[in-house]
């Protein structure tokens, strides 16, 4: 478990006099609290309202820690018996203080918890005063809850492996200029082929390894490796203009040396800058705002481009793109999936077309899956688009096939 001392300054401290309650049996509760001095009392109430008691905490101790864990009601009954000054840790603050540590803390301690509460609830003077229903109910919920808590754990620790090993690797999907039909660019997209369960689903992985922090190494990977077949692709076709597209998390961001790696990697490369784009998602705008703002105009000061990932389908104001140096809009592919037989969807395709032209922002249209959406797309004015009509995520080699195969000059 973190140290407490971590989080110190999120507490607040509280004073209550001997014989006050401090937490009730089966009442819902939100926070735990720090014994700082003082002598307190545990009981258990028996359902004809005597009580038994099971323990005495003293200072330096934890009580009532199982609800900054978990939802659950409070096991037990808590009483002053000296007076007690009391340091109180919120759910939010222990939560702060988990995602500043080592990731996999969190983890580890959530499942620690999980079974203390398990033992809890089995002992016999629990099981004694519990109904039965109603605790089989919960230890359903927490071993399934352990289930998942040991699956990520085991899922971060084989993710770690992978990095290492080199499990990991790269499939390439273009971008499309809708008038010529060319490919002017690719995005890097992540894959993990696990030696057991073979090709991974990325929302499973990804997300694990944003939560865990092993998504900074990875990232690094993945833009080194895109660096380096981007500059075999150029050196293939002699075509200077294509650009890559790479996913970068709210995690990365959080990496000291983002930038250094970043621009070390362009010129080991010999990448220019202004051949990268910078995929983000718009809750990483609103996550460590003046943070990323400040990084994100450290990329564009070297000429690197900015584009925002499935936009539409999270923050519903606009401000941040007047406050963060974005130059790319990718439209979310549900939107362009469904502007054929949905007006809605096709009113905001619409608007977030002319909300490009009024900012000077260049437009992408994801999901592009038939002639159809093509066609309807042209119309409205949009220049480039990627999606399965076009082509699949495909290996580098692949992908260096679907330019070679191009035409030499626009039809």
């Amino acid at each position: 478990m973190p140290e407490l001392d971590t989080v110190e300054a999120l507490q607040v401290e509280k004073l209550y006099r001997a014989g006050e309650v401090i937490m009730r049996q089966n009442e819902p509760g939100d926070c735990a609290y720090f014994v700082q001095s003082g002598l307190v009392e545990i009981v258990l109430q028996r359902p004809d309202g005597s009580e038994m008691e099971v323990g005495r905490r003293g200072p330096g101790t934890l009580i009532g820690e199982m609800a900054i864990v978990d939802d659950g009601p409070r096991s037990a009954t808590v009483r002053a018996l000296e007076d007690c000054r009391l340091l109180e840790i919120s759910k939010a603050d222990f939560s702060r203080a988990v995602k500043n540590a080592n990731p996999i803390v969190g983890l580890v301690t959530k499942l620690i918890l999980m079974r203390y509460r398990d033992i809890l609830q089995r002992s016999e003077n629990v099981r004694e005063f519990a109904g039965v229903t109603t605790m089989l109910e919960q230890q359903e919920r927490y071993h399934a809850e352990e289930s998942r808590v040991l699956d990520a754990v085991r899922m971060a620790n084989e993710f770690k492996v992978a990095v290492a090993r080199q499990e990991l690797f790269l499939e390439y999907q273009p971008f499309i200029e809708i008038d010529s039909g060319r490919i002017i660019g690719f995005e890097a997209l992540m894959r993990w082929h696990h030696p057991v369960s073979g090709r991974m689903r990325p929302d499973l992985f990804i997300p694990m390894a944003e939560d865990t922090g092993l998504i900074i190494e990875a990232t690094r990977w993945a833009f080194r490796e895109s660096c380096k077949a981007l500059k075999r692709m150029i050196t293939q076709t002699g075509d200077s203009a294509l650009f890559i597209s790479v996913n970068f998390s709210a995690q990365d961001f959080d990496d000291p040396a983002f930038l250094d790696e970043m621009l070390f990697t362009l010129h080991d490369t010999g990448i220019h800058p202004s051949q990268i784009h910078l995929e983000i998602t718009e809750r990483l705008l609103l996550r460590q705002s003046e943070h990323v703002k400040k990084i994100l105009l450290q990329c564009r000061e070297h000429d690197m481009q900015i584009a925002i990932d499935d936009f539409g389908t999270g923050y519903s104001s606009l401000s941040y793109l007047h406050q963060y140096p974005v130059t790319t809009l990718k439209i979310d592919q549900s939107f362009v999936r469904n502007m054929t037989s949905d007006e809605g969807a096709l009113g905001l395709v619409k608007s977030i077309l002319s909300l490009s032209e009024n900012m000077g922002l260049a437009i992408i249209a994801e999901g592009v899956e038939t002639q159809q959406h093509v066609d309807m797309l042209k119309s409205l004015g949009c220049q480039v688009a990627q999606g399965f009509f076009f082509a699949r995520p495909v290996s580098e080699h692949d992908a260096a096939g679907l330019l070679a195969a191009q035409p030499t000059t626009a039809p």
